[in-house]
């Protein structure tokens, strides 16, 4: 594990994004679990807050990615390790 959680969630992700036929729905719907799972931990006057924040935060991050890709080709996503 390294300081970063984001770049070891990646880490532990690639084998399945990267074998053919992966299936991003099911892989979504896993990471969708987790992150149900923590808000579920959060105090229960504390989870419409959280969750609010995740859907707003997965919205920001979506549309930054789209509208500043990095690469060479065009529709590239930024580089998903820091």
């Amino acid at each position: 594990m390294s300081d970063c959680i984001h770049c070891d969630i990646h880490d532990l992700l690639e084998p399945e994004l990267t074998r053919d036929g992966a299936d991003l729905g099911a892989i979504s719907a896993k990471v969708t679990e987790v992150l149900a799972d923590l808000v579920v931990m959060a105090d229960p006057q504390d989870r419409a807050a959280l969750l609010a924040d995740v859907i707003a935060n997965l919205g920001h991050i979506v549309l930054e990615k789209i509208d500043q890709p990095q690469g060479t080709g065009a529709g590239e996503a930024k580089p998903r390790r820091h």
